[in-house]
């Protein structure tokens, strides 16, 4: 028996993981949403998951840090920490998933190249 590997496109857009805080379930459906129903695999869910789930952690870091300020007995904060680790989360998943503009356009594309009549004039060049 050989195993092949295939693409499994969802017909619809998933509901949230049971169990996902309210903001975590918020940003699954503004991701969704964004897209065609049939954008993301199955196999996409868990990155999206874990994207959801680290903007909720930033989200109770910043209001962590609201209610005790960026020092807490003279030291930074711990959770400024845990919010740079989980904003890496959430950056580290968004590029995986495509999900930035950026990362939609290769390097080599036209359309991501400089424009060279746009170029301003360098002083030494005049």
């Amino acid at each position: 028996m050989r195993l092949t590997a295939t693409t499994t496109k969802l017909p619809q857009r998933p509901a949230a993981p049971a169990g996902m805080p309210a903001i975590a379930r918020a940003t699954w459906v503004a991701v969704l949403n964004d897209y065609p129903p049939r954008h993301f695999s199955a196999a996409n869910l868990v990155l999206l998951e874990q994207l959801c789930r680290a903007r909720a952690l930033v989200v109770q870091c910043d209001r962590g840090i609201a209610r005790k300020g960026l020092l807490v007995k003279g030291r930074a904060n711990p959770l400024q920490q845990v919010r740079v680790q989980a904003w890496a989360e959430v950056r580290a998943c968004a590029t995986k998933l495509r999900l930035a503009i950026s990362s939609t356009v290769r390097a080599e594309a036209a359309a991501a190249r400089p424009d060279e009549k746009a170029k301003l004039a360098k002083p030494w060049h005049e």
